[in-house]
């Protein structure tokens, strides 16, 4: 799987469940960062096969392009 799937999927529950709120795309690589960890301690695997780079903000799987549209 792929960050971006997992992103997409992230969307897709935000609009499904009226969350109010939009994604922003730091809480989306913050959403994504906490989702890798806690999949990995759950089940010894990773969510996505996408690295997780260090950036100014803090850590980032990088998909940040294709969501500038959403910003």
């Amino acid at each position: 799987m792929k960050a971006i799937d997992v992103a997409r999927h992230f969307l897709f529950l935000a609009r499904s469940f009226d969350a109010g709120d939009t994604i922003s795309n730091l809480k989306m690589q913050k959403m994504l960062y906490y989702a890798q960890g806690w999949h990995f301690a759950y089940f010894g695997v990773e969510l996505f096969d996408d690295e997780i780079e260090a950036w100014k903000h803090g850590p980032a799987p990088f998909i940040f392009l294709p969501f500038c549209v959403f910003i």
